[in-house]
């Protein structure tokens, strides 16, 4: 049985760090997607309440002190999503973004976690750069992120993309194409491989299918194979990135989403999937003060689902 996962920022926030880890083992969770993510704050060096700005032996000793917790919890910290952003082409940006992303890469290994998910470069920060500008960007960035991967021991895992401007458009690398031709043309550089990978979100896929004749959720990861290490498992109606539960009523009708969900376990049984289950999900969609109760119900919900379709 495929262990199941949850991405746990939204209780991290609401309920601290060490409480959220207790909330996703209490749940059901064999697994976490610890959130690093720069949106709120809480993992960005600039901020002066951020643990990123701690002396970098305080650092350390926080991440290993949460690593310590979930072993005792019997808790697998298995991936961590870090920067979200992506280069903006604003020098004293990017460059925060790579002292910040180092520190994503130690707190992963820190955290005994194999691969933090970061975001590739976004059409959101660049509505009008023509595609070369987009590709050497985000081939930049990798650049410079990779070798603290590699000193840390970890992957860094390519987000696969969506749309952009609330649906107007599809993001740059939300052109399944260009997301492969921009994860190939990082691999070929040196030793690359050993440390890049794809963390396959199902809801960002979906919103592309709008676009460019971008594949459904299946057929993309048919198409990304077995370079699909980790995974974020969303839906939506492809109008707008919802993060919903992924549910497919079994007397055939669909319920909130659009994602075939027995088609999609499919695909990642053929490409030889292995690795955890992991949601990534709006939880306080019902209110954040309920969300324990939905991050036990989803659990139940995809253990069945996956129960029933091996």
């Amino acid at each position: 049985m495929p262990k199941i996962g949850l991405s746990i920022l939204p209780l991290q926030v609401r309920y601290g760090d060490k409480e959220a880890l207790e909330i996703a083992k209490n749940c059901g969770a064999d697994a976490v997607d610890f959130g690093l993510e720069d949106f709120c704050g809480r993992y960005d060096y600039r901020n002066p309440r951020s643990v990123y700005a701690l002396p970098e032996a305080e650092f350390r000793a926080y991440f290993t002190d949460l690593k310590a917790h979930a072993d005792r919890l019997g808790l697998i910290i298995s991936q961590t999503h870090g920067r979200g952003s992506g280069f903006k082409n604003i020098p004293e940006e990017d460059d925060a973004l790579i002292r910040n992303a180092r520190l994503d890469c130690l707190a992963t290994s820190l955290l005994g976690a194999p691969v933090c998910v970061m975001h590739a470069v976004s059409t959101g920060f660049h509505p009008k750069a023509e595609p070369d500008f987009m590709r050497r960007l985000n081939q930049d960035m990798f650049a410079r992120i990779l070798p603290h991967a590699k000193e840390y021991g970890i992957k860094v895992a390519t987000e696969t993309f969506g749309d952009v401007h609330g649906g107007a458009c599809c993001d740059f690398f939300g052109n399944l194409d260009e997301f492969i031709l921009a994860y190939e043309q990082t691999c070929a550089v040196g030793d690359n491989r050993d440390y890049f990978t794809v963390c396959m979100d199902t809801g960002h896929t979906n919103k592309a299918t709008k676009f460019n004749g971008n594949p459904k959720v299946p057929e993309a990861i048919r198409r990304l194979g077995r370079e699909i290490t980790v995974l974020h498992l969303n839906d939506n109606n492809t109008q707008g990135d919802q993060h919903l539960l992924p549910f497919v009523d079994k007397s055939g009708w669909q319920l909130d989403g659009t994602i075939d969900w027995d088609e999609t376990a499919a695909a990642l049984r053929e490409i030889g999937y292995d690795g955890v289950y992991n949601m990534e999900l709006h939880l306080p969609r019902y209110g954040e003060e309920i969300m324990p109760e939905f991050c036990r119900f989803a659990v139940t919900v995809l253990r069945n689902f996956l129960e029933k379709a091996e």
